[in-house]
């Protein structure tokens, strides 16, 4: 296994529509992909020890890289804000000298560990990325499926996700949350927005417009049960203002579903330590003047900071 650790910058809002892309041998800051109301550019290749990929952070040395290079595709990247910047590992699989695993393969590889270390019952499907998370799927189904004796087609790649089902039905005038909601959910969508409730129209993110109604079917229906899921299924938390004004509605939401409001609020500490998290490594300018805003918000006013670091109160 080859631990190849990336970081990237995440910029407030679209300067691109389609993905750009350096023609050369693969370096840092070389592609920059239009995300939702985002831009991404992307990425570093650095080596890392194995017990150092669960503590990822960006060092001041990776974001200069990667705005300087960047600038190149993209000179209006110069003047805009970057909301935050992550990093993180892909698990590639290789054996050579090359220090920043640029020159391995992103493929996907699936291992056989009887044939190829007298392991019997055990397979591992490892490389590729989110982008190809399917195929990974249906290949290691197909290679259990086929020690198990299972003669049967795999219809993962036919098979819509659900939510992406094709419909027929003629649009009709939406609200921009409605239609930032469909763009999460599809056809899910009118499961929870066909209501009257004043309270459910209501907003909890106005940066990514999440309603009230749409944080409800994620926490009934998603299998969310913090706020770094909800962001997943929902960004909430994932705008301008980094969960700075909605973490606390969403908290606030969440709370009538669970019987401990204090396993929320700690679950609220380690959310906004974790925006800080990304935060950190620009923050400069309005970037700067927002953090101290949150943490006047949370710390000053809310005493959140009493919370952070409990995994668990009683």
């Amino acid at each position: 296994m080859f631990p190849a650790r990336g970081a990237l910058l995440i910029f407030g809002h679209r300067v691109n529509n389609m993905v750009i892309n350096r023609c050369r041998k693969p370096a840092n800051a070389d592609i920059l992909v239009p995300d939702d109301t985002v831009c991404v550019i992307g990425t570093t290749s650095d080596r890392v020890p194995m017990e150092t990929v669960d503590d990822m952070r960006v060092t001041p040395q990776e974001v200069e890289v990667l705005l300087r290079e960047g600038e190149k595709l993209a000179p209006a990247l110069a003047t805009t804000r970057i909301l935050r910047a992550y990093a993180g590992v892909r698990p590639l699989v290789a054996a050579d000298n090359d220090p920043s695993g640029r020159s391995i393969s992103r493929g996907i590889v699936c291992l056989d560990h009887e044939t190829r270390d007298g392991l019997a019952g055990f397979i591992t499907i490892t490389g590729g990325k989110m982008m190809t998370y399917r195929l990974m799927a249906e290949d290691a189904t197909n290679m259990a499926c086929q020690k198990l004796g299972v003669n049967k087609a795999c219809e993962t790649g036919v098979t819509p996700l659900p939510g992406s089902e094709v419909t027929t039905e003629q649009p009709a005038k939406k609200t921009v949350a409605v239609m930032a909601a469909e763009g999460r959910h599809g056809t899910l969508t009118k499961t929870f927005t066909e209501t009257t409730d004043v309270v459910d129209d209501a907003m909890v993110c106005e940066c990514e417009h999440v309603s009230v109604s749409e944080v409800n079917f994620a926490l009934d229906n998603l299998n969310v049960n913090n706020l770094v899921n909800l962001r997943r299924r929902t960004r909430v938390g994932m705008g301008t203002c980094q969960g700075e004004l909605c973490a606390t509605r969403a908290a606030g939401v969440m709370c009538r579903k669970q019987e401990q409001a204090a396993d929320v609020k700690a679950d609220l500490a380690s959310f906004i330590n974790e925006r800080w998290k990304g935060v950190q490594p620009v923050g400069w300018g309005d970037n700067m003047a927002e953090a101290q805003l949150t943490a006047t918000i949370y710390e000053g006013l809310c005493g959140l900071n009493q919370y952070a670091g409990k995994e668990e109160l009683k």
